[in-house]
């Protein structure tokens, strides 16, 4: 498929063979305008718009997240202590 590329110019730079085709808007570019991202090839345009899209999570997320898992382990380590205790009583 290189080869095939190769016969056609850069979108963005004539001078410059094809390397790749973008996915998005199917334009022939050159290895330098050329970016993967998740084994898809794209223009530079079009990985900017793709990122736009991919709006990063709020960091209130990460918190509550944080706060759950916090939660859940305070919770499980009081019940084993308790476990541990009853267990270490029986055994005097």
């Amino acid at each position: 498929m290189a080869t095939q590329l190769g016969r056609y110019l850069c979108a963005n730079h004539p001078e410059r063979p094809g390397h790749a085709l973008c996915m998005a808007c199917r334009k022939v570019v050159c290895q330098e305008c050329a970016t993967e991202w998740d084994g898809i090839n794209y223009c530079v345009a079009c990985l900017a718009e793709r990122g736009k899209a991919a709006a990063p999570r709020s960091s209130l997320f990460g918190w509550i997240t944080l706060l759950a898992a916090s939660g859940l382990l305070f919770y499980a380590s009081v019940h084993l202590m308790a476990w541990v205790g009853v267990f270490a009583a029986s055994w005097r």
